[in-house]
């Protein structure tokens, strides 16, 4: 007898010691529950704390569940768990009663939770977010689709822990209940951020479903992408390229869908959300060769018609072509505009764009400096396209022979020994004076001879 004593102390100066060095605060109440002795608070939520203890039988570490809620609660997660047998889940091994309190004994899963790992990391590179997903998912389809089907209904980061090796577990089971279990579904639950509309009162008492899981699920990889978590202010979740081009596009509407506050336009189950995660590099290709594709006849058509405005400009009183041709080239940089706005991103997503009318990368700025030379040009041609016609002349020309030549406007006609003009005098105000150009061009040597008449009105009596 005194030999059990003795090893039961030191076996307890030991784990204090321990304790102690890693600088933990051991509350001599209650240290000694049982079998197990509790050195160190892992955390705490609603429905309890969880401790890390020593099981002094078997001589290994446990993870203590201590209940503050009601028993209701406490009878519940046990019930849940009791029945779950799943890689991610951690393996039921004893629960316990003492006095008023009691107890929920797990294995202990070293490691640390999936928020402290992000924010130490900045973030997670794509592939490895989207591969923690699919495994995330894998265990929820495993809790939706069993007999009895369960809801966690409190998917984050904090519950999820990964381990040195680079596993995954989630933890806490406090506020998931059964689907078809009476009344629970009307319960408001859930941390704000990751939490579905419908668990925090905002879409009628209906409660949640399966589709809140997809929602936890969609915000957990948005914060593991991004590093932005949701459940702080200003408690938005922002397309995920906002925070890095590189995000795959695919990835980008998928994250989207699944943390649409309409419960009806996301996903409706936790497959289809996997499914849609295994195949976004698929579609991220194929988006890949129709978006270039784009590109390369955007930029073919604006070189086209760039080239256009500047043969133009080559030429005199070609003020009518520059403006049609300047039209058509705003026109292909507002289509291109009006297509990235049409992409799902909202209002939001169009302030994003680092060039609204523009390339992005290394064309950025080169359209916009386009647009600002013509639209400068065409203000300057303007005036003169669309001159009033009162000092306007009409013209009728006769050769020699007293035959009428059709006159048309920019047209080249071979060089008479005689014409005569007839001018009109509907278009002469009386008072006003007029200015008649006529030009001569040697078709040979392209040399310019040109003389200027002012035409007086006659006045009328």
């Amino acid at each position: 007898m005194f030999y059990k004593i003795c090893v039961k102390m030191l076996l307890e100066l030991v784990w204090s010691s321990r304790a102690e060095r890693k600088g933990m605060v051991i509350s001599m109440e209650g240290i000694e529950k049982g079998k197990y002795i509790l050195y160190e608070e892992l955390g705490s939520g609603g429905s309890g704390k969880v401790y890390r203890a020593f099981d002094r039988h078997l001589r290994c570490d446990r993870a203590v569940k201590k209940f503050t809620a009601g028993e209701e609660v406490w009878k519940k997660e046990l019930e849940i768990l009791k029945g779950l047998r799943h890689p991610l889940l951690p393996m039921i091994t004893d629960f316990m009663e003492e006095d008023n309190d009691r107890y929920l004994v797990m294995e202990y899963i070293e490691g640390k939770n999936l928020e402290d790992y992000v924010k130490e990391k900045g973030h997670i590179v794509q592939d490895q977010a989207v591969e923690w997903a699919v495994e995330l998912a894998d265990l929820l389809i495993y809790l939706h689709e069993r007999n009895s089907p369960v809801i966690y209904r409190d998917m984050k980061p904090a519950n999820i822990i990964v381990e040195p090796d680079g596993k995954l577990k989630l933890v806490d089971f406090g506020t998931a209940w059964l689907r078809y279990q009476a009344g629970g579904e009307k319960f408001c639950v859930g941390t704000y951020g990751y939490a579905a509309p419908e668990q925090l009162g905002e879409d009628g008492p209906e409660g949640a479903d399966e589709r809140s899981d997809v929602y936890g699920l969609g915000a957990t990889l948005y914060f593991m992408l991004t590093g932005d978590d949701p459940s702080q202010p200003p408690f938005l979740m922002h397309p995920i390229r906002f925070f890095d081009r590189r995000l795959s596009m695919e990835l980008e509407k998928i994250v989207g869908k699944a943390v649409e506050g309409d419960k009806r336009k996301r996903y409706q189950t936790m497959r289809q959300f996997k499914t849609a995660m295994e195949r976004y590099k698929s579609k991220d290709f194929m988006r890949e060769c129709i978006g270039k594709g784009a590109s390369i006849l955007y930029y073919g058509i604006l070189f086209g018609l760039s080239f256009l405005f500047a043969a133009a400009c080559r030429f005199p009183r070609q003020e009518k072509r520059i403006l049609i041709v300047s039209s058509l080239i705003l026109s292909a940089c507002l289509l291109r505009f009006f297509v990235f706005a049409g992409r799902g991103r909202g209002k939001r997503g169009i302030c994003r764009e680092r060039s609204i009318l523009l390339t992005e990368k290394k064309g950025r700025g080169l359209t916009l400096l386009l647009v600002v030379v013509i639209l400068s040009r065409a203000a300057v041609n303007v005036p003169k396209a669309f001159a009033k016609e009162e000092n306007t002349l009409f013209v009728n020309v006769r050769n020699e022979k007293g035959q009428k030549i059709l006159i048309q406007f920019d047209a080249v006609y071979p060089l008479m020994d005689a014409l005569k003009l007839e001018l009109p005098l509907c278009n002469f105000e009386k008072g006003g004076v007029y200015r008649l150009r006529l030009e001569c061009m040697n078709c040979e040597t392209e040399e310019k001879n040109s003389r200027t008449f002012y035409l007086k009105s006659i006045e009328s009596e």
